[in-house]
């Protein structure tokens, strides 16, 4: 007798398109999960930009405040100079010669000195605590290790910068709201208070982000 034996190819006429519908099926999860995971991926990645341009702009927001406080300290002691004589001694500092002659201040020397201390009080206070807070908040740029090649060099900036923050606002507790003849608060000069704010911050960040060169500014 003979028997006919089923080719191996042979399948059921509903087999094929179901085990095709299967594979796209398949194929379209995959293709959703990488999509996904391409879209959390970039997500992320504009997050961390916009938190260094948030970074970005306080530290030059704190720049360009300097840079106007250091002019106004500049004419106050030249004016101090001139009408004191002899009498004032820069070698100490300004913030110890505005307050030695706080009391013999005249008007015009009292506006100076009153807008000096306005800037530290209403500008570089709050913009140190914005600073302090992002740095707390952050747990990706200050993570990255020292030796990594685009963002070793800021985690290392990004530590000394919050070393300097602690110690800046708890001088400024003890050195501005009860003692109105103090105008400035200063870690590194004469008196060695601390921790200088640590400089190309923002050179650093327009290099990272791509921005244009920063111009040279006054050293903080």
């Amino acid at each position: 007798m003979h028997r006919t034996v089923a080719s191996p190819a042979a399948e059921p006429f509903w087999a094929a398109p179901a085990l095709l519908a299967a594979l796209l099926a398949a194929l379209g999860f995959l293709g959703k999960t990488a999509t996904d995971l391409i879209g959390a991926s970039q997500q992320a990645a504009r997050a961390r930009r916009s938190r260094l341009v948030e970074l970005y702009a306080l530290i030059r927001a704190g720049d360009a405040a300097f840079a106007a406080q250091s002019a106004l300290r500049r004419r106050l002691a030249r004016q101090l100079q001139r009408r004191l004589a002899g009498a004032v001694d820069l070698s100490r500092g300004h913030e110890r010669l505005f307050a030695a002659t706080f009391a013999e201040m005249e008007a015009e020397e009292r506006e100076l000195h009153a807008l000096i201390r306005a800037i530290t009080v209403h500008t570089f206070y709050p913009l140190n605590q914005a600073l302090l807070a992002w740095l707390r908040s952050d747990v990706y740029f200050r993570a990255a290790s020292p030796r990594h090649r685009v963002l070793g060099d800021l985690a290392v900036y990004l530590a000394r910068l919050e070393a300097h923050l602690i110690l800046w606002i708890a001088k400024y507790e003890a050195w501005i709201p009860e003692h109105p003849e103090h105008a400035l608060v200063f870690l590194a000069d004469e008196d060695h208070h601390g921790i200088a704010f640590p400089q190309g911050g923002a050179e650093r960040l327009a290099r990272i982000l791509g921005h244009p060169p920063e111009p040279r500014r006054t050293p903080r």
